[in-house]
């Protein structure tokens, strides 16, 4: 099967609330992986996952921290997961030419 080639996925979200001065986004290579393989589709999912938590760690204690951050990764996991979507899509259209 061919491999296919995306650059990278680059995924923004809206500013929730309590983080409305830092608009999170992540960036995941994917040149790497061929995402026409379970295997590679799992590394993707990994990846997102790992981004996702970098991006939206705030630091510090307290009940309004953990809930901006657990916000911020739902906004995120909701955008991410149609962008993962879309490169699957476009990887199984590219194994097909």
């Amino acid at each position: 099967m061919k491999k296919t080639t995306l650059f990278a996925a680059v995924l923004a979200a809206m500013p929730v609330p309590a983080l409305a001065n830092h608009v999170p986004s992540i960036a995941v290579e994917i040149t790497d992986l061929d995402l026409a393989s379970a295997k590679d589709q799992d590394r993707l999912e990994s990846r997102v996952k790992r981004a996702i938590r970098k991006a939206c760690h705030i630091g510090g204690k307290g009940f309004s921290v953990r809930q901006a951050e657990k916000e911020c990764r739902s906004e995120l996991e909701q955008l991410a997961s149609a962008e993962v979507r879309l490169a699957n899509a476009w990887a199984r259209i590219r194994g097909k030419a």
